[in-house]
C-alpha cells in the first residue's frame, strides 16, 4: 500500500516535532540555562538530558509518522498513533513538571519568556489533530 509522503496530518505532526526538538537548544543554549552561572553542575546536567530526549523522542516520533506502510491491517493507523503519543511526551512532562514543589515557569530574574503552557499545549493539541487528521485520510484511502 503507497501512501503519499506529506499530508495536513503528517506536516502539523512533524512541525510539532520540529517546534520542541530544535526550540528547545534555542531557548536554552544562553546564559539563562546551559551558561547560567547561578545553575550547579547537576542542573545544567539534567537540562543537557532534557534537551536531548526532546531529540530522541522527536526523531522517534518522524520515524512512526514516515515508515513505509506494511500489508498488516492497522499498520498505517498504529504508525501514526505512535507517532503522536511518543511526540507528544516532551511537552506533556513540560506541563506536569510546574506540579513540582518548588517549581516555576521562569526564573525570578528574567523578564522574558514563561510562555511554556501555551506553547506545550500547542505542541500537544498540534500532535493530536494531526493524527486525527491522518486517521480520518487513512479511513477514506481504505473505504476507496
Amino acid at each position: 500500500m503507497s501512501q503519499p509522503t506529506f499530508t495536513l496530518g503528517r506536516t502539523l505532526i512533524t512541525i510539532a516535532n520540529l517546534l520542541y526538538a530544535v526550540g528547545a537548544f534555542l531557548a536554552d543554549f544562553n546564559e539563562t540555562h546551559v551558561y547560567n552561572p547561578r545553575w550547579p553542575p547537576h542542573a545544567r546536567f539534567h537540562n543537557g538530558q532534557t534537551m536531548t530526549l526532546g531529540i530522541f523522542l522527536s526523531a522517534t516520533s518522524l520515524y512512526f509518522a514516515y515508515k513505509r506502510p506494511t500489508s498488516v491491517p492497522g499498520a498505517a493507523e498504529q504508525s501514526i498513533f505512535y507517532s503522536a503519543l511518543i511526540g507528544s511526551f516532551y511537552c506533556a512532562a513540560g506541563l506536569t513538571a510546574i506540579l513540582y514543589p518548588g517549581t516555576d515557569w521562569k526564573d525570578p530574574d528574567i523578564t522574558a519568556g514563561g510562555a511554556q503552557p501555551v506553547l506545550f499545549s500547542g505542541v500537544v493539541a498540534a500532535m493530536w489533530v494531526g493524527y486525527a487528521l491522518e486517521r480520518r485520510r487513512l479511513g477514506k484511502a481504505k473505504a476507496l
